[in-house]
């Protein structure tokens, strides 16, 4: 812990949905934090979510342009020991490709590189986000992203496009200090901001919110997730594990829409329960199994030592923050 304590980390889009688990993850540990952000309001956001935390050990520094490597000088002192870059542009609508998601995330993730290689002498920058595994790549090329009409295939193409790019940067410019991506899978778990309606809400976890009231089990199309809380505790642990540098690692763990069903209609009380359907209880797993890639996440655990949590805990603890939520809306109607 004393360790930590002389030590500070700079992470990217300290508002985030997936930021404020990390940032409040490093806290925990001892680690001092220096959160970026693009504006008072975003910075708000953070001192409203942590408030215990604000002004000692955590901060946080307007950096209006995540691709310029000068707009962080005042990001970085003197006890910066490393990176954690999660922000990036999220998928939505767009007017054009190019201008609004493939340039800010790859240019956001270079951006981050070079500022690193001129105001931090030795650490490590990281990004955040068949069974597929680190060997494999997103096939889609900046020429077909450009031009993709669907959004969410756009938004991971981003993803892996601005990896690619930081690859290219690390080859390039052999930097002194470790780069290590993260690749999550879909992001669930509770909020550790207020989450002030379920209409307004969107991060990855409102998909969960998908299953209440649906007239069915919704079709399968992502075969894997990883917790937001655990998303914090691996980008913590490959700063802190020297093994990890120079890796990529995928995040994930198995998950499916029938298994999330049966364990929210066991757990959850029988009013909320009753608002999810019942599908065909038991057969989650191996219906997932036989119609939908895998992803192998278990590197993270041999490199990294994180222990993946089960798909219940993360089940329960985002209904019963959103059933909560639900419940204040309706309050106030």
């Amino acid at each position: 812990m004393d360790q930590q304590a002389s030590q500070t980390i700079l992470v990217t889009g300290a508002n985030g949905y997936v930021s404020l688990h990390v940032i409040h993850h490093l806290l925990k540990s001892g680690y001092h934090v220096r959160g970026t952000v693009r504006s008072e309001k975003a910075a708000a956001k953070v001192r409203a979510a942590l408030p215990q935390y604000y002004g000692s050990q955590l901060t946080t520094v307007l950096v209006k342009d995540l691709s310029d490597p000068q707009a962080y000088h005042e990001a970085f002192d003197e006890k910066t020991t490393g990176v954690i870059h999660v922000a990036s542009p999220v998928h939505g609508h767009s007017e054009d490709n190019v201008r609004d998601l493939l340039e800010p995330a790859i240019k956001g993730a270079t951006g981050i590189l070079s500022a690193v290689t001129t105001m931090l002498d030795v650490s490590k920058g990281l990004r955040p986000g068949y069974v597929y595994t680190e060997k494999d790549w997103n096939p889609t090329s900046y020429e077909e992203a450009a031009v993709e009409k669907d959004h969410v295939a756009l938004y991971v193409a981003s993803k892996s496009l601005s990896e690619r790019a930081v690859w290219d940067w690390v080859s390039k410019h052999t930097p002194s200090f470790d780069v290590v991506c993260v690749n999550p899978s879909m992001i669930l778990g509770p909020h550790l901001d207020e989450v002030e309606s379920m209409e307004t809400l969107t991060s990855t976890a409102a998909l969960l919110w998908s299953l209440v009231d649906a007239p069915s089990i919704p079709p399968l199309e992502y075969a894997g997730y990883v917790d937001v809380r655990d998303t914090a505790a691996i980008l913590t642990a490959a700063f802190e594990v020297p093994e990890a540098g120079g890796q990529r690692l995928l995040a994930a763990t198995h998950f499916d829409w029938q298994t999330t069903a049966d364990l929210a209609k066991a757990r959850l009380p029988e009013a909320e329960g009753n608002r999810i359907p019942a599908g065909n209880p038991g057969s989650g797993e191996k219906a997932a199994l036989e119609h939908i890639y895998q992803v192998d996440g278990t590197k993270i655990v041999q490199v990294l030592g994180v222990e993946y949590r089960p798909l219940e805990e993360t089940v329960i603890d985002t209904f019963k923050q959103f059933f909560e939520v639900d419940k204040k809306s309706k309050d106030k109607k």
